[in-house]
């Protein structure tokens, strides 16, 4: 009987596309790792490439160990369905509020 650690070493053999978010991340930590040592602290910390090469790193080695530990991609995040709603209420209050004003003008015009 095969234990879970097993499982787990088996299905990184046999993917590829793991083995190679491993190396890219690891490749990308490198680079990170020898661009902060040139750089002092403080300007470290505002270095956008390195930035941004932390954030591929961790990309590539999550992606990896999802993929190894077999759990499905996560479901995106649907923002703009409330964003469009909450634009085109928005829209429609505007529009209802200004014929309301034009209905009163009409009206008091119509009285004097």
């Amino acid at each position: 009987m095969a234990t879970q650690a097993t499982k787990v070493f088996d299905r990184f053999l046999g993917d590829d596309h793991a083995q190679d978010q491993i190396g890219h991340g690891v490749k990308r930590l490198g680079a990170a790792y020898r661009r902060a040592r040139m750089l002092r602290g403080r300007d470290a910390v505002q270095d956008q490439k390195l930035y941004d090469q932390v954030r591929e790193a961790a990309a590539s080695l999550t992606e990896a160990a999802r993929r190894i530990a077999g759990k499905p991609e996560p479901e995106p995040k649907r923002r703009g369905r409330r964003l469009s709603a909450i634009l085109i209420l928005s829209g429609v209050a505007v529009l209802v509020r200004a014929m309301h004003r034009q209905q009163q003008t009409a009206a008091l015009s119509g009285e004097s």
